[in-house]
């Protein structure tokens, strides 16, 4: 569309299509009117170039010099306001302008304001843009999570049915094994029955067939001992018929209910001894718990190992000790967090119900530190305490003597420092310069002996130095100068 708007352009001074455009005069012409225009010699120096260059001829020389008024032929470096055109000084001063002078602006302080009005509207479209790219990145880092954390789930899905499985596999042999020590046993005494009642009906057959042979023979003694035989096998006898009697099938009875139940509330199949967290003896620190459970002393159950998972929120619960030992130390932990703690007993191949506990680690106190130093100046009576650097007073604090120096505070665990704030120390004039210590170092280490600097001293009389470290975490920090040494505020943040 452009390109043809471009090729119809109109001839200023007639109605047919212009060929010619005239860079001085700003106008169209065409074959005619460009030769008629371009007559005189001072105008055979202006600049033509094709129509269909005349756009990108006047891209190219936008911020070249301004073009001529075609009525003053001055150079057009006004603009009026109330006519929106641009115009030369002498439009302004004897044309129709001259009656909106004040509406007339330079064309450079225009184009500065209206460049400097498209900048703002630049960058505020530039911030909408990032903040537009920014919610898009989320929103596709969302996705992104959303079928990490579908895929996770699965798996876990699948490693949670898995180990239902195997606890269900382990006990199918577990209640195969003691069917068949109960069918073992109900088939011993059923044999032990068999042989007693062979053994009866072995004497009886005896007793009957010598009873006939004396019968025949009529041998009266032979007789009262056989009658006797007779009768204690008879007792034998009834008491075996009395006895309790032996089933022919075997009782075991699985419960699908309880089974399921299990499942869904257990999360394994059976009974298992259970073990305690010993909480008199569970300690927290700032940075690590110590955690200690009772042993199990079962003589039913063989205990394969403690297994000890730590989590947050009930949540992402990881496998942190698993042995035989009833006491873990958890390290690098983040200072005020609550930790969930699930214990279990690995016992015969079958994981018990898991104890529960929570344990919070403890604040970190950035006040509680240990204040050493290189030496004391005696002539000043110093305080030379914590309770002095960290009471706000500028006239309190610690001061050494002259020489290597250094005022060490010591952490008795690593703590995260953003910033430390010093003071000048405000004592006797005559004793004591506020500005011992200018030139000095802050520093930090994790072994007291390799020290690295993050700052200088420059105190200002009755004012504090805050030093910004960034984030910092170490277990030692120092002032250290060549000099005397003093400050009346060591505060940690």
């Amino acid at each position: 569309m452009a390109s043809t708007k471009r090729h119809n352009e109109i001839c200023d001074e007639c109605d047919i299509d212009a060929t010619w455009y005239c860079v001085q005069d700003n106008a169209n012409y065409c074959d005619e009117h460009n030769t008629i225009a371009h007559t005189l010699k001072s105008q055979k120096s202006h600049q033509i170039v094709p129509i269909h260059k005349k756009h990108h001829h006047i891209n190219e020389n936008y911020n070249s010099k301004p073009m001529d008024c075609k009525v003053h032929h001055m150079p057009l470096c006004l603009y009026c306001l109330t006519c929106q055109d641009v115009c030369c000084v002498a439009c302004l001063s004897v044309d129709i302008h001259k009656q909106h002078s004040d509406q007339v602006k330079s064309v450079v302080d225009l184009i500065k304001e209206e460049k400097d009005l498209l900048n703002k509207h630049l960058k505020r479209i530039q911030k909408l843009k990032i903040a537009f790219v920014d919610e898009q990145d989320q929103l596709e880092q969302a996705l992104r999570n959303i079928h990490i954390s579908q895929t996770e789930g699965e798996a876990k899905i699948d490693r949670e049915f898995d180990q239902i499985q195997a606890y269900l596999q382990i006990r199918r042999q577990i209640m195969k094994k003691q069917l068949e020590k109960k069918s073992k046993t109900s088939c011993e005494k059923i044999c032990s029955r068999q042989d007693e009642l062979s053994s009866i009906n072995s004497n009886i057959n005896r007793c009957f067939e010598e009873g006939q042979h004396l019968n025949a023979l009529m041998n009266v003694t032979q007789s009262i001992h056989l009658i006797e035989r007779m009768k204690r096998i008879e007792k034998e006898n009834v008491e075996f018929c009395n006895q309790t009697q032996l089933g022919n099938s075997l009782t075991f009875h699985i419960s699908n209910q309880a089974i399921l139940k299990m499942i869904d509330t257990l999360g394994f199949i059976g009974s298992l001894p259970t073990v305690k967290f010993l909480r008199d003896k569970c300690k927290s620190y700032v940075h690590h718990l110590d955690i200690e459970w009772d042993e199990i002393d079962d003589d039913d159950s063989v205990i394969n190992d403690y297994v000890l998972q730590v989590g947050q929120d009930d949540n992402d619960f990881q496998e942190v000790y698993r042995g035989l030992d009833t006491k873990y130390r958890l390290l690098r932990l983040r200072s005020d967090t609550l930790y969930s703690l699930r214990l279990f007993v690995n016992s015969n191949g079958e994981m018990q119900t898991p104890t529960i506990l929570e344990m919070r680690t403890l604040k970190i106190d950035l006040n509680d530190w240990t204040l050493s130093m290189s030496s004391t100046y005696e002539l000043l009576n110093a305080e030379n305490t914590r309770e002095s650097l960290l009471d706000d007073h500028f006239t309190t604090g610690a001061a050494t003597d002259y020489g290597t120096s250094w005022i060490k505070a010591s952490f008795s665990y690593p703590v995260l420092v953003n910033g430390i704030t010093i003071a000048p120390l405000h004592k006797d004039i005559n004793m004591w310069d506020p500005r011992h210590g200018n030139s000095g170092s802050v520093q930090y280490s994790n072994d007291s002996m390799n020290w690295t600097t993050i700052g200088t001293i420059e105190y200002v009389p009755n004012e504090k130095q805050k030093i910004n470290v960034g984030g910092i975490t170490a277990s030692y920090w120092r002032l250290f100068h060549n000099n005397y040494l003093g400050t009346s505020c060591l505060i940690f943040e």
